[in-house]
């Protein structure tokens, strides 16, 4: 697993001293659904793009085109948040 440091001000550091937690893995956490944010918005972009060469080249209305992208953006929506689901 790779390592990275964070620097935070001292007054958090003592206010998550009084803490018992993982702080560790609260970072990994607040990492992994950042990371999970981007790929939405990256996803929403790609299917947009999905959609703009699906209708320019076939014979799909727009509108069939755009339910069509949807539907494949929620399986893929599903599948990662599945596979982030099993590693909690």
């Amino acid at each position: 697993m790779a390592e990275i440091v964070v620097e935070i001000p001292e007054e958090l550091e003592q206010k998550i001293r009084e803490f018992k937690e993982n702080w560790s893995q609260v970072a990994l956490r607040a990492i992994e659904l950042r990371a999970f944010e981007l790929e939405l918005k990256r996803s929403a972009e790609l299917r947009r793009v999905f959609i703009e060469a699906i209708a320019s080249k076939s014979k799909l209305s727009e509108e069939e085109a755009d339910k069509f992208a949807v539907e494949l953006g929620r399986k893929m929506k599903k599948g990662r948040f599945q596979q982030l689901k099993k590693q909690v």
